[in-house]
């Protein structure tokens, strides 16, 4: 905001998205994440793939997989350092055009993956139907009264799963040492969370990322 406080997702996007501006937002997002690999890439870093959310709203349009590639195609980054995160949600829609856009977006080369995993109820089925390249295990997994024997028995076993259907799986919401321990001992992929950092504004992530 205007005295430079960082305002969380969780506040605007509601708002955004019954309002429509969360397409807009989309846009920005992808263009905004496409230019920062672009820059860093003529500075000779080197880049890992960057998320970059797609709403569900956005799924209504048949060309969507051809808007998100001409964004990315603007700035010649490569397809494959741009990942496109969709919410579980999405397949409650026209299923079809859903289908038919992730297989084109993974033609042309980008990482799909599936955020908050297990949040909804269609899950498996979603897996069935869906060719995608990363999961994201939903942070709810990892709180609550049980998470010490059933959480962790499901999270579990997705892991093994998301192998079998060989896709990279991604913990999210990950807060303490014994949650990362476990992960790691689970053989998963990725861990994002607090306990390794909290958002940040860009010149922080630089600084950090130079660190290694």
């Amino acid at each position: 905001d205007e005295n430079g406080k960082l305002i969380s997702p969780a506040e605007f996007v509601p708002i955004f998205e019954r309002n429509g501006f969360i397409l807009k937002l989309d846009d920005y997002m992808l263009e905004e994440v496409s230019r920062l690999q672009a820059q860093w890439l003529s500075e000779g870093r080197k880049i890992v793939p960057i998320s970059v959310n797609v709403s569900r709203a956005h799924f209504t349009r048949e060309d969507l997989a051809e808007h998100i590639r001409d964004i990315v195609d603007k700035y010649n980054v490569p397809h494959k350092v741009i990942e496109l995160e969709l919410t579980e949600s999405a397949f409650f829609d026209d299923k079809k055009v859903l289908l038919n856009t992730v297989k084109k977006l993974r033609d042309f080369g980008f990482i799909v993956s599936m955020d908050d995993f297990g949040a909804g109820y269609s899950s498996l089925n979603s897996l069935k139907e869906l060719q995608l390249d990363v999961l994201k295990i939903d942070a709810d997994f990892f709180r609550g009264v049980d998470v010490q024997e059933r959480g962790l028995l499901i999270v579990s076993e997705v892991i093994d799963l998301a192998k079998k259907l060989n896709m990279k799986i991604v913990a999210e919401g990950i807060e303490n040492r014994e949650q990362v321990d476990f992960l790691a001992s689970q053989e998963c992929d990725l861990i994002q969370g607090y306990f390794f950092a909290k958002p940040m504004p860009i010149h922080e992530f630089e600084a950090k990322y130079k660190e290694g």
